[in-house]
């Protein structure tokens, strides 16, 4: 027996994750040097403490209610845990506990197992924002643009608001990419990026369809003119030139604008009534821009 406890113990504190032992109220009486590796402390400074004191921010009380409710009802509970090294750095760590029982059934201490999981946050993080991210101007892409669209639907239906959708085409991209390449045709689209992000507030949502379409959400509107405003405003940025490397470029711009719910009530159908409407500004001299309530009537 006492061989077979030698060899756990050597298990442990070799051992490349965490370990932590607890008596029944949390006390901490035993880490092993993995512990002490991640979190900067030294058995000294943990053992007779407390785990909350490597407690971090993220979460609520009720978090660790419902953890002590699992392990002191003789559960393992398996979850992670939002904790802070001596240091004062932040570290998200998988943990397992399992309560260790007498021959009576009562538990005698408790079994912490937990593993560092932040770079694996921080890598999970990013592919979400790859995913929903245009790689080239860091805009919202199609797929974030219709959760957001969807999102704010239902708040301005709840709240018998409105808003506007505004769909921009670039006029004269295609010259600038065919003349002077595709890096330049690429900074222009991040340039162009800056420009309508610095044009709208920061509670609208600037997003890129793809190519050189761009769609821009503006919310709570009080009147009926405010795109209008808004378009104006896009439209005046745009007589600026470009500087592009070497290159000064003058581009135009397209808008189309639509309404909710005046225009349409459904996601798609509002896309569209702003995408007719930025064709119907095309035709009418290209640089302009035209409500959807036009085109959508004429198309009709």
């Amino acid at each position: 027996r006492e061989a077979k406890l030698r060899k756990l113990a050597s298990a442990v504190e070799h051992s490349p994750i965490s370990v932590m032992i607890t008596d029944p109220t949390g006390t901490i009486e035993y880490v092993n040097p993995k512990f002490c590796q991640v979190s900067g402390y030294s058995p000294r400074e943990v053992i007779g403490n407390n785990p909350r004191m490597l407690k971090g921010e993220a979460q609520p009380e009720q978090f660790y209610r419902n953890m002590w409710e699992t392990i002191l009802s003789k559960q393992e509970w398996h979850g992670e845990f939002h904790n802070r090294n001596k240091d004062g750095s932040l570290v998200w760590e998988l943990a397992s506990i399992s309560p260790v029982c007498d021959e009576s059934g009562i538990i005698t201490h408790f079994v912490g197992v937990k593993e560092d999981i932040s770079e694996l946050k921080r890598l999970q993080k990013e592919l979400g924002q790859m995913a929903h991210s245009d790689e080239l101007t860091g805009l919202p892409n199609r797929a974030l643009f219709l959760d957001r669209l969807g999102q704010v639907m239902i708040l301005a239906h709840r709240n018998h608001s409105r808003f506007a959708l505004l769909f921009l085409d670039l006029d004269g991209f295609k010259t600038v990419n065919d003349s002077f390449g595709h890096q330049a045709g690429d900074e222009l689209l991040q340039a162009v990026a800056h420009r309508l992000l610095a044009g709208v507030r920061e509670s609208d949502t600037v997003a890129r369809m793809g190519g050189d379409e761009f769609i821009i959400i503006l919310n709570d509107l009080n009147h009926w003119e405010e795109p209008g405003i808004v378009a104006r405003k896009l439209l005046e940025t745009f007589a600026t030139p470009f500087s592009i490397g070497k290159i000064v470029c003058l581009i135009g711009v397209s808008i189309g604008v639509s309404i909710y719910p005046d225009d349409a009530e459904d996601a798609q159908n509002l896309i569209s009534c702003a995408d007719l409407a930025m064709y119907e500004a095309k035709r009418a001299g290209k640089n302009n821009f035209r409500y959807s309530s036009m085109s959508c009537s004429e198309s009709s």
